[in-house]
């Protein structure tokens, strides 16, 4: 059907993307499209978390309008947070003009600037808008009462924008060739579809994240350590599929939030140091004292004794923060929410961040009263002067908020759902998360239908105003099980059983550099010098069972301390130069390993270890950690050290296991994986850079891989010197094979949901330049695969035989039908066994591909790739060339981290990023260091 009639000009795509946020036209529209459907494995019939959406007519149109609010009294660089917009409008649907008030009681606003509703918005003499407008004036309440504030008087003015032809969704589902506007409208249909559904759910449940999909409630919060809570909700998303209807996703959500309540106490749960008795990063280890005399402050070799650990648990609020533990609360507490207590008002605030001064120190020009001159006062005078308040604990920082306002710390109360971010969250806040979260599968099936009963989407009035139905069923879907490859190893094959095999008796695949250079690091005052013997020699017969080489059986062994945490363990620079000059001096060699024994698990000296290792010795070291506890379990030492020869038979150069894949990439083919990562939002100061790395294979074998790793523009998710890192995998390849590899299949993870035919154009086109710089008739074809993980679709089994035994599908189950891209060539595949929680598959999407592969060619390289993981004896979730890509680009961001510096009081944290400066940097900065040192980057160094 065509569309209706529109006062908005066709061809605004650049207009709509920004209206519709997550999704672009080019990302529904333009991909190559499906060649075919799947037809090898077995097939089954699974759920999808996907409800079927209908309109109950045809010819259903709904009325766009542009909205905007502003405060009828204007202030210079005033912000509109979308809580007070949704309060602005709440209380205009309360008491609007009786001639529109249905209109804005059956639409819903995306509190920005767009609302969609059933009903035209008339003029106040009843004629059409056109392209008028119409003001409305709504005066806030302050504390639920009537106030004569002009500040919480706004205006509020609608223009049509466009008519909407609710038929487009249904005629792109089904495949129908479409106008470009039409396709332009199914766009913006789709996202009024969205914003309808938020509206009931923003009410009665918190919005949490940039899209508005993930919903949370205030009951059944669980707590986990350092002052965290875990609260459930859903997640939800209108989308279109390939079954002819578009459906609702609905899905269960989790999420860590800080604990509310008074902040002077939550704060040193945050950081593991309040009466609780350690377990932080920051903290001590409960009480226990120190370890290791004047030797420990120094990083020399180890002592006994010495004074108590600072900040140990145990002894209470310690009444200051230091540097450090004041920007890891920055960190977290970054936007967050919080009330006051020093005065009455229920008023919300948003936290800039903690000053780097305490109150004590603190200092600003109080204006005089009555005649009398101005004077500096600290903020604890202020507040015994201004409200007669005492600050007890006057040593801990203040929160900064608004332009140049402070308040301590014991006057802050956080509110609920403040989140935390991912970054920031400690080893056992995630490990008790995921306890929490990982919910096998007939279990989050079953929430998932409660949250479908619960949502009740048929009752709510906006939805009925619209015509709309959502089923109450799970759509079923057509999936099939692919079989798996045969893994070979030195003289034997494997098959694998429900994703696995074992490695026992089996010898690697490739050989990799004899083990000469390399040393043992001990970090762990416990375990002995003869149980660092003992391990070399249980270590060194693996390694050597297992077909990879060593030529020196007696390494060197350096007890060392690594120096307290709150120091950022001083001693494991001279530790690692140590072991290295150590490794060095017993063969005259360059160090090819240094293995550091950690005592427990430890991600603050892990990082410091990798960052050393990497960047602060004169050349850079592979290192190998283990924890000294998994060495003294005998029942299980076997298996672990299997395990660990995989990754330094790797870290060798050696090729652990290998899978045929040969039917669908022939020895002229280059594999290459790729990603791109972000920091986080800065807390002050310029954008960090983002990272890029690409992986390519170095010869037609597929199973040795190279990195190339760039610095970039902060915030950037195009490659921005793909030409050079292309340039380099290709000279690589011609290098090893005599020939320049015919064919290229990228793999892409990393790429936002809207992003991904803009980043496939862009980043073919630099595949193409490379090239054409090597040599201006040589045109190799490029097929060019994004690997999205970061998505909501969940499969579950009807048939419980299709199941394994946790419920999860059987590895190798591939959906290419009913909820995928109504054309494009797409699926999704579960390669891996789904050992914790529910599985979730990995979605590809084949976005250029002039190898002409077929669904079941592509679909089977996947699911034969995906065995290949060099440091595993099972399948896992992403294609290893891309999982390299991502494990690189998480190892580069930890050598780069820096922690911020600057005081909150003098900071930029205001600014959007589009405000920020980008902080300058040196794009080959990890290039020169890594990639240029042939010894450490021709082996698996990131495994």
């Amino acid at each position: 059907m065509a569309p209706k009639s529109s006062t908005r000009p066709t061809g605004e795509s650049v207009a709509l993307e920004k209206v519709f946020g997550a999704m672009s036209l080019r990302e529904v529209v333009d991909y190559h499209p499906r060649p075919d459907f799947g037809k090898a494995g077995k097939a089954i019939t699974v759920n999808a978390n996907m409800y079927q959406a209908r309109f109950k007519a045809q010819g259903l149109t709904i009325q766009h309008y542009d909205i905007e609010i502003n405060p009828v009294v204007k202030v210079a660089n005033q912000k509109k947070p979308k809580a007070l917009l949704w309060e602005v409008w709440t209380q205009l649907c309360q008491e609007a003009p009786a001639d529109i008030k249905k209109a804005l009681n059956d639409g819903a606003y995306d509190m920005v600037k767009n609302v969609y509703t059933p009903h035209k918005i008339k003029t106040e003499t009843g004629q059409d808008l056109g392209s008028g407008k119409r003001e409305v004036i709504v005066a806030l309440k302050e504390d639920g009462r009537d106030t004569d504030d002009d500040k919480r008087r706004f205006k509020v003015v609608f223009q049509h924008a466009n008519e909407i032809d609710l038929d487009t969704i249904i005629a792109f589902c089904k495949g129908n060739k479409q106008t470009e506007q039409a396709k332009e409208m199914m766009l913006v249909a789709i996202q009024a579809m969205n914003v309808l559904f938020r509206q009931d759910a923003s009410v009665k449940y918190k919005p949490v994240g940039a899209q508005g999909r993930r919903f949370f409630g205030a009951d059944g919060a669980q707590a986990i350590p350092n002052g965290g809570l875990v609260h459930l909700g859903f997640m939800q998303s209108f989308r279109f599929t390939q079954s002819g209807l578009p459906a609702m996703q609905l899905d269960t959500a989790y999420s860590a939030f800080v604990r509310p309540g008074m902040l002077s106490d939550v704060a040193f749960e945050l950081l593991g140091i309040g009466g609780g008795g350690g377990g932080g990063d920051f903290g001590g280890r409960g009480g226990r004292g120190g370890r290791g005399g004047r030797g420990f402050d120094r990083g020399a070799p180890r002592g006994r004794g010495g004074p108590p650990a600072s900040h140990g648990g145990g002894g209470g609020n310690p009444g200051t923060l230091n540097q450090q533990q004041i920007r890891k609360l920055n960190e977290i507490l970054r936007n967050a929410k919080f009330q006051v207590t020093h005065r009455q008002t229920s008023r919300i605030f948003t936290m800039r961040g903690l000053t780097m001064q305490s109150a004590a120190d603190l200092k600003f020009l109080l204006s005089g009263r009555d005649g009398q001159a101005d004077k500096m006062v600290t903020i604890v005078e202020y507040y015994k002067s201004q409200y007669n308040m005492t600050v007890t604990q006057p040593r801990l920082p203040c929160i900064a908020y608004g332009s140049k306002n402070y308040v301590p710390l014991e006057f802050v109360k956080l509110v609920q759902f403040n989140s935390i971010p991912m970054r920031s969250l400690t080893a056992d806040q995630t490990a008790a998360m995921i306890k929490v979260a990982a919910k096998p599968p007939p279990e989050r099936a079953n929430m998932i239908r409660q949250w479908r009963d619960k949502l009740d989407y048929g009752n709510l009035p906006k939805v009925k105003a619209w015509n709309v139905e959502v089923n109450k069923e799970m759509m079923k879907v057509e999936a099939r099980v692919l079989p798996p490859p045969t893994i070979q190893y030195t003289g034997q094959t494997q098959r694998p059983n429900f994703g696995g095999w074992n490695l026992k008796n089996t010898k690697f695949f490739k050989a990799g550099k004899p083990l000469e250079s390399w040393s043992i690091l001990c970090l762990d005052d416990r375990f002995s010098q003869q149980d660092c013997q003992k391990f070399a020699t249980q270590l060194v017969r693996v390694l050597q069972a297992s077909n990879c080489p060593v030529t020196n059986s007696q390494p060197s062994i350096i007890p060392w301390n690594a120096g307290p945490p709150f120091q950022n363990y001083p001693g494991v620079k001279t530790g690692l130069q140590e072991a290295a000059r150590a490794a060095y001096m017993q063969s005259k060699a360059n160090p090819q390993l240094i293995i550091v024994l950690m005592p427990r698990k430890e991600i603050p000296l892990y990082s410091e270890i990798k960052t050393v290792a990497a960047q602060q010795l004169k050349l850079p070291v592979v290192t190998q950690c283990l924890q000294t506890a998994k060495l003294r379990n005998e029942r299980g030492l076997d298996q672990y050290l299997g395990n660990v020869s995989m990754k330094i038979h790797a870290k060798l150069g050696g090729v652990t296991h290998a899978v045929n894949v040969t039917q669908a990439l022939d020895k002229t083919t280059l594999m290459v994986g790729a990603d791109v990562s972000h920091s986080g939002p800065p807390f002050s100061g310029a954008i960090p850079p983002s990272i890029a790395v690409s992986v390519a294979g170095i010869n037609g074998d597929q199973d040795r891989f190279l990195p190339a790793i760039r610095l970039q523009e902060g915030r950037v998710e195009i490659i921005q010197d793909l030409v050079g890192m292309m340039k380099s995998h290709i000279q690589t390849f011609a290098k090893n094979t005599g020939k320049l590899p015919l064919k290229i299949v990228m793999f892409r993870d990393g790429v936002s949901e809207g992003q991904y035919a803009h980043c496939a154009e862009q980043e073919y086109s630099q595949i193409l330049q490379a090239a054409r710089d090597i040599d201006a008739k040589y045109r190799p074809k490029v097929t060019f695969v994004v690997c999205a993980k970061r998505h909501n679709m969940r499969f579950f089994a009807i048939n419980p035989s299709d199941a394994d035994r946790t419920g999860n599908l059987q590895p190798g189950t591939v959906v290419d039908k009913g909820v995928t891209h109504p054309f494009a060539f797409d699926f999704f595949l579960q390669a891996h066994a789904g050992l914790q929680g529910t599985a979730r598959p990995t979605h590809y999407i084949v976005v250029k591909d002039e190898n002409q592969f077929t669904a079941d060619k592509m679909q089977g390289l996947c699911n034969a790739l995906s065995y290949s993981y060099a440091r595993a004896t099972r399948s896992v979730s992403l294609i290893p060339v891309a999982y390299y890509s991502d494990i690189i680009t998480g190892k580069a961001r930890d050598l780069l981290a820096k922690d911020d510096q600057s005081d909150v009081g003098a900071s930029v944290s205001g600014l959007s990023d589009s405000q920020r400066e980008k902080m300058t940097f040196d794009p080959l900065e990890l290039k020169k260091r890594l990639e240029d040192n042939p010894d450490f980057n021709s082996v698996a160094w990131y495994m």
